[in-house]
């Protein structure tokens, strides 16, 4: 009832939201023009022209994998009867960056190939063919743009120019090569794809290489990662969320900055390959090699690598903490600031020794593992929002809290300060530190004994700038007394967990974001502002000189909001079972005016949801509409989901809009099969209204149309 509230008064206010102007389009910045190899043709033969586009300066056009918005150049030919015309063929695009994200595409002067066939009936003395070319270029806005072509082909023989054979010469060494003499396979764990590729020739080197996928499987927005061992190259990347949940190929273009040796020209090569089971270890995998750093070279890098995670954002907020438990110890016995550093110590060495049991049984899949986990970053980051509040003065819990494990009371700190060590290495481990990535893939081959050994000094790597200021107690007396300038000191220390909460939200997101259709973000934000507003609470309305009952009433008030909002930002559990990730889901096909139309054309009911995240009310429609239940009605009926998402500026989706006669999104819009007549639905949706919109647009179109 409370969520249906919400999102009801979100309802309201939405519409001040959506009223975005649209943009217009502008002069043109992409020239077209078609380019024959032969200037003639005769009857049965294929002739080969390219569809050029001359880029103005900045301005790119589009992959047919755009990356992370956009869509392909495109050529619909009006060719005479008997005349036949191929797909346009794609040149190795380039990765570039627009408005902060990367994108595929082309710049400059770049040539599209096709194919032109002629009946063998043909006759007279020439023939012109017709075509209009569409794109989308880009530099600081995006404008859709076209033009319509002719090209006017002698009929008979002829012989080509040779500057227009070298033309073409070059656009086909552009295009990806078929075949490299390299093996490569594609193998999937969870939502990482990893290519393996070993060359025939082992001291090839490809350079930069990076991964094109013809179908979005890859997340454009994630860096890849290029790894070599021995003979053998890897390339990593995450799968795309709104791509295919369950791809069985790998096809795309793989780019080389070196090329793939002198047998192959193209820097580009095209691939097709379903999954291979992914190796155990990249040593097992045919011509790589193990590691080959000495052991005492590792053990000196894991003591150094502890050391530095010292310096890590992840590691830096827990050393402000404890910093501030050594200025208040300052003036204390030696032998009690000795026994805070042992401790601390003692805590980081048995959590090191508990995570490297864990990891040398297989539990944990790799180092930093533990953040796979949703609840354990979940729970993490609720530990630094906590703190960060805390420390920022939202709420006090008395002196002790400027320790982590400050919960304990003053006769239990040193449990304290062991809690402490133990958070810090919890933190620290996701961390990777420099020297720290090649000690640890080589100390997972060592024998236990010596893997614990690594893991121990790694512990003491990272507690030793706290032995060496309990061991030496001048160093303490030196550092300032406590005074007023703490709480300035402590406040500014809370932007650095605040800072690190952010970081665990930013993985919590990449886990749990996309749940309950694409909802669970704007509750996760949610539950973690009424955490957040419960610990002001608590603070503002729970100190010692208000009235009991006062008190009481606002821990009560603040408990109930905080587990309030815990419970709606924590992962959901049914989507941690086998059930829920084997419901059925609406399949979303990002929207493209060329593939609406191709749809429609071949007679298959379509349904365009244009939506964007910055749009409240289209929040709210996807949380109350597109169920299970509404999934099985829309395979049911053969229903194709398009999604035309405007987060970011898509003049083609505005074009469409205005032509709907609409102004301001959400729009939602049903074409029955059979028919080209768009059926716009209300503004706010159910998912009973939507049944009945569409039961009612069918049935229509069974009865003789809508």
């Amino acid at each position: 009832m409370i969520r249906s509230l919400v999102f009801a008064l979100l309802a309201l206010v939405s519409p001040a939201f959506a009223q975005f102007p649209f943009g217009g389009n502008d002069e043109p910045h992409v020239k077209a023009r078609l380019v024959p190899a032969m200037p003639s043709i005769q009857p049965g033969q294929t002739v080969e022209v390219a569809l050029v586009l001359d880029h103005e300066e900045h301005w790119h056009t589009y992959y047919v994998n755009p990356g992370q918005a956009g869509y392909p150049p495109s050529l619909e030919w009006t060719l005479p009867e008997g005349f036949t015309a191929e797909e346009l063929r794609f040149p190795t695009p380039l990765l570039g960056n627009f408005a902060g994200a990367p994108f595929y595409g082309y710049d400059g002067e770049t040539w599209f190939l096709t194919r032109i066939t002629a009946p063998e009936d043909l006759s007279g003395g020439s023939v012109t063919l017709e075509a209009k070319a569409s794109w989308l270029t880009c530099h600081e806005t995006c404008v859709p743009e076209d033009q319509d072509l002719a090209l006017t082909l002698q009929i008979g023989e002829s012989q080509a120019k040779p500057a227009i054979a070298a033309a073409f010469a070059k656009a086909r060494a552009a295009l990806p090569a078929e075949e490299v003499p390299w093996s490569v396979t594609a193998s999937e764990n969870g939502d990482m794809v990893t290519l393996t590729l070993v060359p025939a020739d082992a001291s090839a080197d490809p350079g930069d290489v990076h991964f094109f996928g013809e179908d979005s499987i890859e997340d454009s927005s994630v860096e890849q990662t290029l790894g070599h061992q021995g003979n053998s190259w890897t390339l990593t990347f995450p799968r795309n969320p709104d791509a295919d949940p369950a791809p069985q190929r790998v096809k795309g273009i793989l780019k080389a900055s070196k090329g793939w040796g002198a047998e192959s020209q193209s820097l580009g090569w095209a691939v097709d390959l379903g999954f291979d089971a992914p190796p155990a270890n990249l040593a097992e995998v045919p011509g790589t090699a193990k590691s080959t750093l000495a052991t005492p070279v590792v053990l000196g890098l894991m003591f150094l690598g502890g050391m530095i995670l010292n310096l890590m954002p992840c590691v830096f907020p827990v050393i402000g903490l404890k910093i501030m438990g050594f200025v208040q110890q300052a003036g204390h016995s030696r032998s009690k600031i000795v026994a805070h550093g042992l401790v601390f110590t003692l805590g980081v060495l048995l959590s090191f020794w508990i995570l490297a049991g864990i990891l040398l049984a297989g539990g944990i899949a790799n180092w930093g593992g533990q953040l796979e986990n949703p609840w354990v970053v979940y729970v993490l980051l609720l530990v630094m929002l906590v703190f960060g509040l805390n420390m920022f003065g939202v709420f006090e819990v008395g002196a002790s809290a400027t320790s982590v494990g400050g919960h304990l009371t003053a006769k239990q700190g040193l449990a304290g300060t062991f809690f402490s060590g133990v958070l810090a290495t919890v933190v620290a481990t996701p961390c990777s530190a420099p020297f720290l990535a090649p000690a640890l893939g080589a100390a997972v081959g060592l024998p236990a004994p010596w893997f614990f050994l690594a893991f121990t000094l790694m512990a003491l790597g990272l507690s030793t700038p706290y032995l060496v200021l309990s061991a030496f107690p001048a160093l303490v007396d030196k550092l300032p007394r406590p005074g007023p300038w703490m709480e300035s000191f402590k406040q500014g220390m809370s932007f650095l967990l605040l800072g690190t909460a952010g970081y665990l939200l930013w993985v919590y997101s990449a886990q749990v974001f996309e749940q309950k259709s694409g909802q669970k973000g704007l509750w996760v934000m949610l539950g973690l502002t009424a955490v957040a507003a419960a610990l002001w609470i608590y603070g503002r309305w729970s100190l010692p000189g208000k009235s009991p009952s006062t008190r009481w009433t606002a821990r009560g008030l603040a408990l109930a909001i905080a587990a309030a909002g815990f419970i709606v930002a924590r992962p959901t559990p049914e989507s941690l079972t086998a059930e829920a990730a084997n419901a059925p889901k609406i399949h979303w096909a990002p929207w493209t005016k060329d593939l609406q139309e191709k749809l429609i054309a071949e007679g298959k009911p379509v349904y365009v949801d244009f939506t964007a995240r910055w749009c409240l009310t289209c929040q709210t429609n996807k949380a109350a509409t597109y169920s299970a239940d509404m999934a099985r009605y829309f395979e049911d009926h053969g229903i194709v989901a398009l999604k035309a998402d405007k987060t970011t500026t898509r003049p083609d989706i505005d074009e469409e809009i205005r032509r709907l006669g609409m102004s301001a999104i959400p729009v939602n819009v049903f074409y029955a099969p059979g028919s080209d007549t768009p059926h716009v639905t209300q503004t706010v949706l159910t998912a009973s209204y939507l049944r009945a919109f569409l039961d009612q647009q069918l049935g229509g179109t069974a009865d003789g149309g809508s």
